[in-house]
């Protein structure tokens, strides 16, 4: 059976084989979208030349268009990725791989700068008519506009001349030991104790910690975000803010790491006399200390809690770790500066890929520790409140992406049309005419140019979409009618706990309730599915004291119209927590037992109801239509 590799495995490979053929060179490499997805664009400043990326996207190709046939062809190429950690050979399903090499402004200065001395100090910039052929460092340029000759320049002479000079470089240094990719922050001297800074240009920081000292779960209490880059805590939105706020937030901070013991230096301006501290919330569990990794441990520790979810902590850049951690599906968080598992958090630990983890991690050489601490978790209302705000940084991101997509999207329509204003309406190739390849470059990158405007145009569409669906995250979470289904789901959930927990079969298992891990775990998940049907309970309590009308069986009488998905239906029959509705589609206003299509009946849950009229009101509505 032929194995086919998905666009975006192709892409990754061509990403990695990019950076391996062209070292020091950036490309920016994407899938496309919608009716694009099975196409990748290619796009790079200066570095080598479109033929030589192209010769490394050829072996990629799954098919190629046949203008003469109107048709894709395949090319039976095979190529090896790597998916979800194995190396899977097969057909990739890429249509077509678009390369598009652009010119930095340095690059195009030094082209100005040949093209006028060949031209006796002329201005390209200048409107003029075609210009003759010209001798520059070696190439006769085309008969042809000053800023196609200019770009051909770039392109044939100081952009291969500085690729070159930047591929020999390295070739030529004193051959020490190579550069790190990133400088790598300074680590902090648990000597030199933690500090706690507050400057206009700095903001709020705290600098000193060190892994294990305990500053950590407090200073995430007072919503302090850690700085991989410049390896100290912040606080966010403090920089450049002179106002009392800040300054109250650093004190604040350092009166909570000495409450929970630790030495802080504050080296902090005066607050006024009459300012109140506000009382500091009690501070995350400290698992650091609490666990039972041993103190002299310097391997890797996988890590467990509720509220912090699964985290592989200890691990260093280049030791052979990544790869396993990628296998078990780890992601790397800049955030947290560790690996973690993906919605591994307010869940019970997944024992089976900790285990996994940690043979493949022994065998590979490294010293392994795992810690579960199930009883350190948050509040229901806790987690909520940050998927809110997440769901609001997410829409502001997408929207901030959506923008640049479609700027760069209308920026290419506007090059390609640029570009074809320069060809005459309805002028053909003039084959064998010394016109017929500066023309047929045009009309490439004319729909280059029309492509990327495509292709940029459905990102747009794609992040706008992830945008405005962030923006309504709580309004679709707190929806009233979500909720209620939401709360009996819960239930269900609840009165089977309670059946696992009596030694009772549900959800089509049983549990040994001698093992008293079992009970804790299952009287834990009892314990948070209350809580979550509590909060629930104040939303839709909170809703109804707005106004919002929940709909119940005490509001209808067999006759009725209930409206419920854009239609009236005659209530046939009232219900505990459904209305009896004459059956049919969903193709006229008002659905009675008159006007039905089929001869059964359907059921809609109150949930779903939207409006109810009577008898009377519906038939003087009917007739005032008639």
């Amino acid at each position: 059976m032929t194995q086919y590799i998905a666009t975006k495995y192709v892409s990754a490979e061509l990403r990695s084989r990019l950076k391996a053929e062209f070292p020091g060179a950036k490309f920016s490499v994407r899938t496309g979208t919608g009716t694009a997805s099975a196409w990748i664009s290619v796009s790079w400043t200066d570095g080598p030349d479109t033929q030589a990326v192209d010769r490394i996207a050829a072996p990629l190709h799954g098919a190629h268009w046949d203008g003469s046939t109107d048709s894709y062809v395949q090319t039976n190429n095979e190529v090896t990725v790597t998916v979800d950690g194995k190396k899977v050979t097969g057909r990739p399903l890429v249509d077509g791989i678009n390369t598009h090499r652009d010119f930095s402004d340095d690059v195009l200065a030094e082209a100005k700068a040949l093209w006028s001395a060949a031209f006796d100090g002329a201005d390209p910039d200048a409107p003029g008519a075609i210009r003759d052929t010209a001798y520059v460092c070696g190439k006769y340029l085309p008969d042809t506009w000053a800023p196609q000759q200019v770009h051909f320049i770039a392109r044939e002479i100081v952009a291969p001349k500085r690729w070159k000079a930047a591929q020999d470089a390295p070739k030529c240094s004193a051959k020490t030991t190579a550069k790190p990719r990133r400088k790598a922050p300074a680590k902090a001297d648990p000597a030199a104790g933690i500090t706690v800074n507050y400057t206009a240009e700095t903001g709020v920081t705290v600098t000193g910690t060190t892994f294990g000292d305990g500053a950590a779960p407090v200073l995430r209490t007072h919503g302090f975000d850690w700085s991989r880059k410049a390896a100290h805590w912040y606080v966010k939105g403090t920089r450049g803010d002179q106002s009392i706020a800040a300054l109250i937030a650093a004190h604040t901070a350092a009166q909570a790491l000495r409450t929970a013991g630790i030495t802080v230096t504050a080296e902090l301006p005066e607050l006024p006399a009459d300012t109140v501290l506000p009382a500091a919330p009690a501070p995350a569990e400290d698992v650091e200390e609490d666990d039972d990794v041993p103190e002299d441990f310097a391997g890797i520790v996988l890590r467990h809690t509720r509220a912090g979810g699964t985290l592989a902590e200890g691990t260093a850049r280049g030791d052979g770790s990544a790869e396993i951690l990628r296998g078990h599906r780890f992601r790397w968080s800049r955030n947290l500066g560790c690996w973690y598992l993906p919605l591994s958090r307010d869940k019970a630990a997944d024992h089976f890929t900790l285990n996994a983890l940690a043979e493949a991690l022994r065998e590979a050489g490294h010293a392994v520790h795992v810690t579960v601490r199930e009883d350190i978790a948050r509040s229901f209302t806790e987690a909520e409140a940050e998927r809110e705000e997440r769901a609001a940084d997410r829409s502001a991101r997408f929207s901030d992406r959506a923008d640049r997509a479609a700027g760069a999207s209308t920026a290419a329509f506007a090059e390609a049309r640029r570009i074809g204003s320069s060809i005459p309406f309805g002028q053909p190739v003039l084959v064998g005419h010394h016109s017929e390849k500066r023309h047929r470059a045009a009309l490439d990158r004319i729909d280059s140019n029309r492509r990327k405007g495509i292709d940029e145009g459905n990102r747009a569409e794609h992040w706008a979409s992830r945008a405005d669906a962030a923006a309504h995250y709580e309004q679709h979470r707190k929806d009233p009618g979500r909720t209620l289904r939401r709360l009996k789901e819960l239930e269900a959930t609840l009165r089977g706990l309670e059946k696992l927990l009596a030694g009772e079969s549900a959800f089509g298992s049983s549990r040994d309730i001698s093992k008293p891990e079992n009970v804790a775990e299952l009287t834990r998940r009892h314990a948070e599915t209350a809580e979550e049907m509590a909060h629930w309970r104040e939303i839709v309590a909170k809703a109804e004291a707005d106004g919002v009308k929940l709909w119940s069986r005490a509001d209808f009488t067999k006759g009725d119209y209930a409206r419920s998905r854009g239609h009236w239906y005659e209530v046939l029959r009232v219900n505990g927590s459904s209305l009896t509705v004459p059956g049919g589609p969903d193709i006229q206003p008002v659905i009675d037992r008159n006007t039905r299509a089929y001869s059964w009946d359907d059921r809609i849950s109150y949930d779903d109801i939207k409006g109810r009229m009577s008898a009377e009101d519906m038939a003087a509505r009917l007739a005032a239509k008639s």
